[in-house]
């Protein structure tokens, strides 16, 4: 009975192992295009000037509920380096419609396919990566939370990998 007890318990903190493990990976190596082809945007060269928060993303009511905090988050960090990549797993036109309705201030590409969920493994939608300066994952966030808690804990991280004071862009509960 206790080598059953010991076995479950190995088998209940393997996943977070496992999760701890893949965040201290270099980001893969993709170049996705904008919708309209005129610009392209390549991860590595991305990592090289500041963090980047890749969002796979939707425009499904948890998405855009969490959507504000997202932009907050990019707002608040901007002039110190981060940049934001938003991918939209609908067809090129319904992103574009929706970016324009939302007035969303990141950059954005659609991946109707959803190779890039493939590329980076995540199973949830939204999953947010966020990639430090040099390209190593340091925090994968995966599912919704339309308090804004998933924003506001990536700032948090966002603040140690920038050196700077943590910015709020969500309402913490007392």
């Amino acid at each position: 009975m206790r080598k059953l007890m010991i076995v479950a318990l190995a088998l209940a903190f393997l996943p977070a192992a496992l999760r701890a493990e893949e965040k201290s990976k270099q980001a893969p190596k993709v170049v996705l295009q904008s919708p309209d082809g005129k610009k392209s945007y390549d991860l590595e060269k991305l990592t090289k000037d500041g963090p980047v928060l890749v969002r796979l993303t939707c425009a499904c009511s948890g998405c855009d509920e969490e959507l504000p905090y997202f932009q907050k988050l990019q707002a608040a960090y901007n002039t110190k380096g981060l940049q934001t990549l938003a991918v939209f797993r609908e067809k090129p036109e319904a992103a574009s419609s929706y970016t324009v309705k939302k007035d969303v201030k990141f950059l954005w590409v659609a991946d109707p396919k959803g190779d890039m969920w493939k590329t980076f493994e995540a199973k949830t939608m939204p999953t947010n990566i966020l990639i430090d300066k040099g390209g190593r994952i340091v925090k994968v966030v995966a599912g919704c939370a339309k308090d804004g808690k998933n924003a506001q804990m990536l700032s948090a991280e966002i603040a140690k990998l920038l050196q700077t004071t943590e910015a709020p862009v969500a309402a913490r509960k007392k």
